[in-house]
């Protein structure tokens, strides 16, 4: 029996008895009687949109052979075979004719494209082949594709990005390992891995050793702000010092030399006003520090005792990304 004698015989197999349920069941006979309309006029694309419709709205697991059969017309042997196997596992209760044409077909489009295979050291990592997504890790199943490259990317809230290009011949199946190079320590903390492939001690030994130290410390965990505003009290107290010191010379010079109109000194050696001078410089420089110091105490605050990742992108990508967690 060819393919499309078959996808009617499932059509009369499943509308021969008027449905109990004029609900779902209903609309996807429905939607089922137009798909296979479409498929024995060659339509086979408007075929497998009705077949994709019927199961969503009745997802009876022999809706799976006809999406298979499209598919197969289509040339989209991937989901085709991805069908088919679905359907072979799920309708238990299929005839044996569509259980051997099933068969059949997987067996003669396998040849034609390949398997990839892929393990991850982290559970819970959304892969993607292609841009379609495939599931979470672990993945114990093999996944089909075309002959060919493909890019598999791996995404995770802990972990940076993972993007790698793996080429997968026909008839073949090819082993993917992804391993992300890092996770995020405020990420990592706290978080106990599934599979025994992501060990405690790894995220054991990812944790900051001297996070209870600090905090338990007369600095509250910000040591190096207290040092920063410890550097501005000291330059606030050197500023004020040499411009009490400038402040002296200047009045020791205007009642000793006097001043003429304007800036310049009258009657004064050019030593005193070298000293003066040099006594205004050093207060500007130790105003210039303390500004500094009151910049970085304010940015220190801010930013010190949360976590701070700097860590390699993976995959194809190159450089270094830091983050800053609140």
């Amino acid at each position: 029996m060819n393919a499309a004698l078959l996808v009617s015989a499932l059509l009369l197999a499943q509308t021969s008895t008027p449905p109990a349920d004029p609900g779902p069941k209903a609309k996807a006979q429905v939607l089922l009687k137009d798909g296979a309309q479409h498929y024995q006029q060659g339509a086979f694309a408007e075929a497998l949109e009705k077949f994709r419709q019927a199961y969503e709205v009745f997802p009876s697991p022999k809706l799976l052979f006809n999406i298979g059969q499209a598919n197969r017309e289509l040339g989209r042997d991937v989901e085709a075979v991805e069908s088919f196997e679905r359907f072979l596992f799920e309708a238990t209760d299929a005839s044996p004719e569509l259980v051997s044409e099933a068969k059949r077909s997987v067996n003669e489009l396998a040849p034609k494209i390949g398997k990839m295979l892929i393990d991850c050291s982290i559970d819970g990592v959304e892969i993607t082949v292609d841009g379609r997504k495939i599931g979470k890790t672990p993945l114990a199943d093999f996944i089909w594709v075309s002959g060919g490259s493909h890019q598999v990317t791996a995404t995770h809230p802990s972990i940076i990005p993972v993007v790698q290009t793996v080429s997968v011949a026909p008839g073949t199946i090819e082993p993917l390992a992804i391993r992300p190079r890092s996770i995020p320590l405020a990420s990592a903390v706290g978080r106990v891995p599934s599979s025994s492939r992501a060990p405690a001690a790894a995220l054991q030994a990812a944790r900051p050793t001297t996070s209870s130290a600090e905090s338990k410390g007369w600095w509250l965990g910000r040591k190096w702000t207290w040092v920063a505003a410890g550097s501005t009290v000291v330059f606030v107290t050197a500023g004020a010092i040499a411009g009490s010191l400038m402040q002296s010379k200047y009045d020791d010079l205007r009642n000793t030399c006097g001043k003429a109109a304007g800036t310049h000194w009258t009657g004064c050696s050019s030593g005193d006003i070298s000293s003066l001078d040099t006594r205004k410089d050093v207060a500007n420089v130790f105003w210039g520090l303390s500004a500094a110091a009151v910049v970085t105490t304010g940015a220190l605050f801010f930013v010190e005792r949360h976590g701070v990742t700097v860590s390699p992108m993976a995959g194809e990508m190159n450089g270094l990304v830091a983050s800053v967690r609140y």
